[in-house]
């Protein structure tokens, strides 16, 4: 495949990923504006909000390894197509249980492409450059988060709500069709040829995760990015109702609360830096305790703008940043054959923190006023994660088994199609 054709692909798969981070910020970008339309309180929207992360989940572990028998190129180019038009159709909801319905099959689709671009992605890219390729890509979510922010008023004034949902539905559509033309489309390789660094290669991968070899790594990092997504969730989810407390307009809270997310950008590219020169450690204890001290000044310092972006920045750069990373140090821990599985069970796992986040966001925002509760409890998930890195440095990050991403060989697996 020439280099023309590798650089489209891996633009799509990062566009893909923009679009995810469009899709995701859309419902919460959408709760202020469709809640005062239709005389709701916002915490009533607290299921349509963890509606798309449950799909995500069950098709992370249910469709997307189809991938593997009928080829990535066909599960990506269907799944976005789907995803596309059911985006679309959340435009015409209009009540709470239409939301979560069209949520729940939209997070369906996005769960059937995720893991498959990711694994497309780690397959096609060159190994010296493999890291932090993964890291742009994955940095492309909350970009799209970041965009959605700004673009959210202007989009509302020329379509209200419905707006958010037929833009990301259009631009899903678009690059599916691209990504169906550009991947190539090849048959899968046999499994006893799937890695021959391990045996027992022709296993069940998701099994061979939890082998001795792997078993302990494996808990730890699920744990680490349960506790994270739960974060992550928690933010952008609540974020653009939760910062009009502090006296802010709905409109600024959207632009305001993307800082959080353009924070992200900017921790992910740090953490990539740190982890490909052999200190991921010390990169995640860094990003966790800005977050935590960032979460703490926006509990208790008064609403300044410009103090306000810098905290909300910091926390970004250790939550969002994190969870950019986190999946790429992951990968790291495994052969090849195992790396679609692990990001599948990864998507899949986290799920459970995906829909507990907006969950308890949402009793906080109920049982609450002002801000200062909110991110005063974010900040003992964030000291959790700490943990989670400790036992990791004592543990996991001492196993032999564990080596930087761009060491992986570049076609020990299977094919991209």
């Amino acid at each position: 495949m020439g280099l023309g054709r590798t650089t489209a692909i891996l633009c799509f798969c990062a566009f893909f990923m923009l679009i995810e981070g469009l899709d995701l910020a859309a419902m919460p970008l959408a709760v202020p504006r469709v809640s005062a339309q239709w005389g709701l309180a916002a915490s009533d929207f607290a299921v349509s909000l963890s509606a798309v992360v449950l799909g995500i989940g069950i098709a992370a572990v249910t469709l997307a390894p189809l991938g593997e028998r009928f080829g990535r190129r066909r599960m990506i180019f269907w799944s976005g197509l789907f995803t596309a038009m059911v985006t679309i159709a959340t435009a015409t909801a209009s009540s709470i249980e239409a939301f979560i319905l069209w949520r729940l099959l939209t997070g369906l689709g996005l769960g059937s492409c995720l893991p498959n671009v990711t694994a497309s992605v780690a397959h096609i890219a060159p190994p010296r450059l493999r890291a932090r390729i993964l890291a742009i890509v994955n940095t492309a979510i909350p970009v799209g988060s970041v965009l959605a922010g700004f673009i959210a008023a202007p989009l509302a004034r020329i379509g209200n709500w419905h707006a958010l949902f037929l833009s990301a539905g259009l631009l899903t559509l678009l690059v599916a069709v691209g990504l169906g033309f550009l991947l190539p489309d090849g048959p899968n390789a046999p499994a006893a040829a799937v890695d021959a660094e391990e045996p027992g290669g022709a296993s069940s991968p998701i099994f061979e995760l939890f082998r001795n070899a792997y078993r302990l790594n494996t808990v730890l990092l699920l744990g680490l990015a349960t506790t994270n997504t739960f974060l992550i969730y928690m933010m952008i989810n609540w974020l653009p109702t939760l910062l009009p407390r502090g006296g802010i307009s709905v409109d600024a809270a959207a632009r305001l609360s993307s800082f959080f997310q353009f924070g992200g950008i900017v921790g992910g590219f740090a953490f990539a830096y740190m982890m490909d020169r052999g200190r991921a450690i010390a990169a995640f204890a860094i990003g966790y305790t800005l977050a935590a001290a960032g979460l703490t000044g926006l509990a208790f310092l008064p609403n300044d703008g410009a103090l306000w972006i810098v905290l909300l920045l910091a926390t970004g750069m250790g939550i969002s940043g994190a969870h950019v990373a986190i999946t790429i140090f992951g990968m790291g821990f495994y052969p090849q054959h195992l790396l679609s599985s692990f990001v599948g069970l990864s998507i899949a796992v986290t799920r459970a923190g995906a829909i507990s986040g907006p969950l308890a966001g949402g009793w906080l925002i109920r049982n609450s006023s002002g801000i200062g509760t909110f991110m005063l409890a974010a900040v003992g998930p964030t000291l959790l994660c700490g943990g989670w890195i400790l036992l990791l440095a004592r543990i996991g990050g001492k196993s032999s088994r564990y080596r930087p991403v761009a060491t992986l060989p570049e076609h020990g697996g299977r094919p991209a199609g």
